[in-house]
Formats: C-alpha cells, structure tokens, sequence
C-alpha cells in the first residue's frame, strides 16, 4: 500500500474505501483480485460483523495468503476461480452492495464480468474499478517507467499517462453501454496516484427510499 507502490492500493486509497464502505457499511461485497489480501483485510476492518466478502483470484499464492492471513475471519470467502466465472451461486445469491474491480485490468474480462455481475447488484450497488487516474510523470520512479513499458500503458499528454488504460475504458464502457449509470472519480495528477472510479444507479433522492 505504499505511496510509490505498482498495483496495489496506495494508503490513501484504501482510506477513502475504508471510509466509503465504513459509512455505507453494505452487507455484501463482492472483490475481483485478491493479490496480497492489502484491499481484502481493508473491506474487512471496515465491514460490520453480519457482513460478507467475497473475493475471486485465479493466483496460487493468493489462495495460500487468503488461508493462512485471513483464514480466521468468517466474513471472508476466497474464491479460487477467475472473475469471468462469476456464477450467483459463489455469493449464496445474495444481492451484492458493492463491487471492487482489481483483477484483469483487461477491458473484454472486465466487460464479460460486469454483464454477469450485473443482475445480481442491489439497487442502490457501488461498483469500484481501481487503477483509471493517470500518472504525472514528474512523480515517476524506475519501477512505474517499467510498469509503462511492460503494460500497454499510453502517454494521454507528453506528461500524463494512463498506466492502466483498459480500466479507463471499461468506465467509459459502462457509462456508454449502461447509462442509468453515473460515475465519480478519485483522481489526482498533484502527486502518485492510481486512482479509482465510483459508480452507481442515478436517481432523485425523493426517489431514493425505493432504490435502497
């Protein structure tokens, strides 16, 4: 979680979502990309005790980290599968409250994802997709000019680059593809940062007490 880090949250990433989900405090979550457990033990500190996780990764080392790290706490299912076979019997069916993008970084596993995903979101369901911000070359290291090289990363402008451009899109598809959808954005180009989206259904507050 460092603030230089490649991939993982930043500290002050994973202190806006604990933040979020302590304020929000949904009974269902559902994460896709395990990694290191850093974003799953965050969902976890934050959860109230009656809530879930659910957390898919097709990593061998991640299924051993998700056993001997956090293997104590009921709340957590670890799921050793890819996201693509997201299947409503993984979560018991439940309707999920909120939604945490980490894994392919891929816009045609992402897309394939959330169209399953979908029918089974709450009314009221925040989907998360970390990793769309850009990156303010001025604040680079060695480690991010090879994570660009290495990644498909594109220059937006001479000085910003999206180091993650398939999650961009994936935003933008949604958004495009979904409009009832609306989106907010943590982004910052004054310091690192990876950045991630927010989005939920619109609708009016006098209409809220139905979407809840």
């Amino acid at each position: 979680m460092e603030e230089g880090a490649v991939g993982p949250l930043q500290r002050d990433e994973a202190l806006a979502l604990f933040g979020i989900v302590r304020a929000l405090r949904p009974l269902t979550v559902v994460e896709f990309g395990f990694f290191h457990g850093h974003s799953a033990f965050n969902f976890l500190c934050a959860l109230s005790e009656d809530a879930r996780l659910y957390s898919y990764d097709v990593d061998d080392e991640s299924a051993k980290r998700a056993r001997s790290e956090m293997g104590f706490d009921p709340r957590l299912t670890f799921l050793h599968k890819s996201q693509t076979d997201f299947s409503p019997e993984d979560i018991h069916r439940l309707k999920m409250d909120f939604v945490f993008f980490d894994a392919a970084h891929l816009l045609r596993l992402n897309t394939e994802t959330f169209s399953k995903t979908l029918p089974h979101l709450s009314p009221s369901a925040i989907v998360a997709v970390h990793d769309t911000g850009l990156w303010n070359k001025r604040y680079l290291k060695e480690v991010h000019h090879d994570h660009i090289k290495a990644n498909g990363s594109t220059w937006v402008t001479p000085d910003l680059c999206a180091h993650q451009p398939e999650e961009r899109d994936f935003v933008d598809w949604i958004l495009n593809k979904h409009p009832e959808f609306g989106a907010i954005h943590f982004h910052s180009t004054n310091t690192l940062r990876h950045g991630f989206s927010l989005l939920q259904r619109q609708c009016r507050l006098k209409d809220k007490a139905i979407a809840a």
